[in-house]
């Protein structure tokens, strides 16, 4: 595993988010749309409409399922990577690459010095890339 792969973590994270979120737009479009539309004098394109925003949904959300189940398939590689390690070696590449936190943070959080933390951090990744 290596940093560049300890770091995809956050972003695939966000992703996850983002897409999520975009689903839930989608979706109440659909249902503000729905309302809209069955409001609609009889004889309107509402059908056809709706079907519409119906495959765009289906659409997306099959993209959507894709991107995410990539995105937790690369996660668990990164846990799985992380596993073998000791205690502290974990807790700083959880700090580090899992919560995003800056190395000043972890410093405090783990009670050592700037020194130590990149000592142990440039320890852990070569452990890691030895795996």
């Amino acid at each position: 595993m290596t940093k560049k792969e300890l770091q995809q973590y956050i972003w695939i994270q966000d992703n996850i988010k983002y897409l999520e979120d975009k689903l839930e737009e989608l979706k109440t479009t659909a249902t503000n749309t729905n309302t809209k539309l069955s409001d609609m004098p009889k004889g309107s394109p509402s059908k056809d409409s709706l079907a519409n925003i119906v495959c765009k949904i289906v659409e997306v959300q099959e993209k959507i399922n894709k991107e995410v189940e990539k995105g937790y398939q690369k996660m668990k590689e990164i846990e799985k990577s992380i596993e073998g390690l000791d205690e502290r070696e974990k807790r700083l590449i959880r700090l580090r690459y899992i919560q995003g936190l800056k190395w000043e943070k972890i410093c405090v959080e783990m009670n050592y010095s700037w020194r130590q933390i990149h000592y142990i951090h440039r320890e852990t990744l070569e452990k890691l890339g030895s795996k």
